[in-house]
């Protein structure tokens, strides 16, 4: 008997499908084994390794992994199981995967690699014909990948902990660094005022042009930016609209047709499914690979994770087919070739429907079904003709004012690929004008609000980045690869350096301290451990371990001597300055004792120029000064408190009493201090306080009900409640109660006949 590993139980489902119940199909849950994180071996940035070789750290088990594979090993034997193959996810991290697990499950005959693009029966069969080994170039690429995150993880976020800050990494800081930087370009931004003057004549949108370039009086932005259709002139603009709204006319000077073509997209790569779902939908990176990642495991797409463009010839063959059948064969195209940039991992196809015959699978969920049909359109599109525009420009005068008023309109003349979008896009204009524009035609004003329209405004600062404009430019510069670009934003948003704000990343003022003021201690000369083309030369280099074109453990000799030169240059500067902890528990100290005192001490120094070192001579000083007192509490403490007392709708005075104070002045600082103790307090409230569940808990609670055959109000009604919105959330709410009750009322499946 043969059993198949794979990471997921919902890919192993699929596959079991395939395979019969002959072959064991079981799941790995992901890593099984990874670097040590506790114990002595665990607290290892670094592990010494002889030359030419990588070093052997012990690795250790992953949560829950150990029970878990003893159960498959156990099956194994029972089921006397002869050849293992291991099918992890076709890249880096599958690899890796699949090492460990070779290693674990040696005690069997025969140990296999298998790996496909796309869980289909063809591919599997495909796939245990070809059975081979574990590539050992891809898993010394992930070890290297691991030795670099764990040292710069462990040793470089240990050093940032002097400003109270989390962590820093290896491409979680360089991606940070773009956040920062636009923040930076924001609050510098100088805003130009300019009027502008707007009119729509027949759906056509025309505006003033005021200045020539070589005009001295054209509108300039603050940076030298010339734009014709602005103007410095509020006396201009206010003429215009007051000529147009009394003509409520445009008369046609000239107007010209010209035609062009818009080429198909390539079909998607990881970086461009997520730039496109961000933008159509406003998805995040994270919500579409969890999508993507159940499209995958089903069997209905290809791996989600990749840089590729291209495609298999029989998956081309029969988009033809399917184009050919749904609009004929003259909307057959070339199908489009792109190039392949150094910086992009080819392994496996584009993202692609496994099936481009089936439009959109039958039982998926809303958001499921979007995203597939998006993949799909993308990949059949691909496959077809140019679509056919024509663009016509006009330009226009009213009577009484000099300037022109210049307009544009586009109407599709064949639609060619764009025929796959139809069910996505709303269709657009497919006929020119009518009437016909042409020269000395009178174009009367459409009958609507603010037409025309007179624009006082300043320009404003650039945007923020989306959560997807971010993962384009990671992917232009070259840092991180598809399995990395959503995971670094998560971390960025987990560990509190950026927010996201009504779809835009705000760098918070944690993640700009993190960018400005530390991870400058990391420049020496030209050397910058978190410049983007330092990480992208990284990125690359990993990318040749793969290939076998560059020897792993020279690569990462190379980094630890980079990495060791530039964090000892780090630590030396460090003892320059006083950190922010340092600083902020001198100025708390201080506020214990007199001005007259605290002047005695300093003897006139700045303590914020003294060194690290003569900085903890003060701070002892200051702690034997102010020997017996009690320290005042951190901002952040006082912050969290007054959040906790308003979630919790208590007065200030009612929350003091709980530490028989009476008032936040007089609250004390410290581990044993009364803010500590009130924020334990409130806390405690807070979690007693009933919440509303959760919308996971409400959609659970209805399934169930509908499967004990229970309406809302009889469902309820176990809980003394009378409607689902009634109910509490948390683990001792009601709705946590009524899914223990229903679980038990509900029908239970029939046990598998043996």
């Amino acid at each position: 008997m043969d059993l198949v590993i794979v990471e997921s139980g919902a890919k192993a489902k699929t596959i079991q499908k395939y395979l019969g119940k002959n072959v064991l199909v079981r799941a790995s849950n992901g890593h099984v084994q990874d670097l040590p994180n506790s114990g002595k071996e665990g607290s290892k940035a670094v592990w010494p390794n002889k030359k030419s070789q990588l070093p052997e750290p012990s690795w250790s088990w992953t949560p829950r992994s150990e029970n878990h594979i003893k159960r498959i090993l156990s099956d194994s034997r029972r089921k006397k199981v002869e050849r293992v193959l291991i099918a992890t996810d076709p890249d880096r991290e599958g690899e890796f995967i699949a090492w460990r697990l070779a290693e674990l499950f040696s005690e069997f005959r025969e140990i296999k690699r298998i790996t496909f693009n796309e869980i289909t029966k063809d591919a599997i069969r495909k796939a245990l014909d070809s059975a081979g080994n574990v590539d050992s170039n891809l898993v010394d690429a992930a070890k290297v990948r691991r030795f670099m995150d764990r040292l710069i993880g462990y040793r470089a976020s240990r050093f940032s902990r002097s400003w109270n800050l989390s962590s820093m990494g290896r491409v979680q800081t360089p991606a940070l660094g773009f956040v920062v930087k636009k923040e930076h370009e924001i609050a510098n931004f100088v805003s130009t005022p300019y009027w502008a003057l707007q009119a729509t004549a027949q759906k056509i949108d025309f505006r003033a042009k005021f200045h020539e370039k070589n005009d001295e009086d054209a509108w300039r932005d603050s940076k030298g930016k010339f734009d014709s259709h602005r103007t410095n002139s509020s006396d201009l603009a206010s003429e215009g609209s007051l000529l147009l709204t009394k003509n409520r006319t445009l008369k046609v000077s000239k107007s010209s047709i010209k035609s062009y073509q818009r080429s198909p997209k390539a079909p998607f790569t990881t970086d461009t499914l997520l730039q496109t779902a961000g933008s159509r939908y406003s998805w995040k990176p994270s919500n579409t690979m969890r999508l993507a990642q159940g499209l995958y495991e089903a069997g209905h797409i290809t791996y989600m994770r990749t840089d590729s463009t291209r495609t298999s010839s029989s998956s081309r063959d029969v988009a033809k087919e399917k184009i050919t059948e749904k609009w004929g064969s003259e909307q057959v195209g070339k199908g489009v070739v792109y190039a392949k940039k150094a910086s992009d991992q080819d392994a496996h196809e584009a993202i692609r429907p496994t099936n481009p015959s089936v439009e959109l699978p039958s039982g998926l969920e809303s958001s499921q079904a979007k995203l597939y049909r998006l993949i799909w359109s993308r990949f059949i599109g691909s496959q077809m003709i140019n679509s056919q525009w024509s663009s016509m420009k006009i330009e226009a005068l009213t009577e009484g004012f000099s300037k022109i008023f210049d307009g544009d309109t586009k109407w599709r003349t064949e639609p060619g690929w764009e025929l796959a979008f139809e069910k996505i896009d709303k269709k657009p204009s497919t006929s020119p004008p009518n009437p016909e524009i042409k020269e000395n035609v009178i174009l009367n004003l459409d009958d609507k609000e603010n037409n025309p329209n007179l624009i006082e405004d300043e320009t404003k600062p650039p945007a923020r980045y989306t959560q997807h404009g971010l993962v384009a430019l990671m992917k232009s510069e070259g840092i991180g690869r598809p399995s990395t670009y959503a995971a670094t934003i998560k971390k960025l948003l987990d560990r509190k350096y950026c927010n996201d704000t009504k779809g835009r990343l705000k760098a918070t003022s944690n993640g700009i301290m993190l960018w400005d003021e530390v991870s400058p201690f990391y420049k020496q000369d030209n050397k910058d451990l978190f410049s983007t083309n330092f990480t992208s030369e990284m990125e690359l280099d990993l990318d040749k371990i793969e290939t076998g074109s560059r020897a792993a453990a020279e690569v990462w000799d190379n980094f630890v001597t980079y990495f060791r030169e530039l964090h000892d240059n780090a630590l030396k500067k460090k003892k320059e300055f006083p950190t922010k902890r340092q600083i902020q528990y001198y100025e708390r100290l201080a506020s214990l004792i007199s001005s007259d005192k605290l002047e005695e001490i300093l003897q006139g120094n700045d303590p914020l120029k003294y060194n690290s070192e003569k900085m903890g001579d003060l701070i002892d000083s200051l702690m034997k000064e102010t020997e017996g007192l009690s320290l005042p509490p951190t901002a952040k403490q006082v912050s969290y408190i007054k959040s906790l007392a308003e979630n919790l709708e208590m007065t200030e005075s009612k929350a003091c009493e709980l530490v028989s104070i009476a008032s936040f002045d007089e609250l004390s600082g410290g581990k044993s201090g009364t803010a500590s103790n009130l924020i334990g307090k409130l806390k405690d409230l807070s979690d007693s306080k009933p919440r509303p569940p959760s919308v996971k808990q409400i959609n659970f609670v209805k399934n169930l009900a509908n499967k004990a055959d229970l309406d809302e109000e009889s469902a309820c009604k176990l809980v003394e409640t009378s409607a689902f919105s009634e109910l509490s959330g948390g683990r001792g709410g009601t709705a946590s109660k009524l899914i223990a009750i229903l679980q038990k009322k509900a029908p239970k499946k029939a046990p598998k006949k043996k």
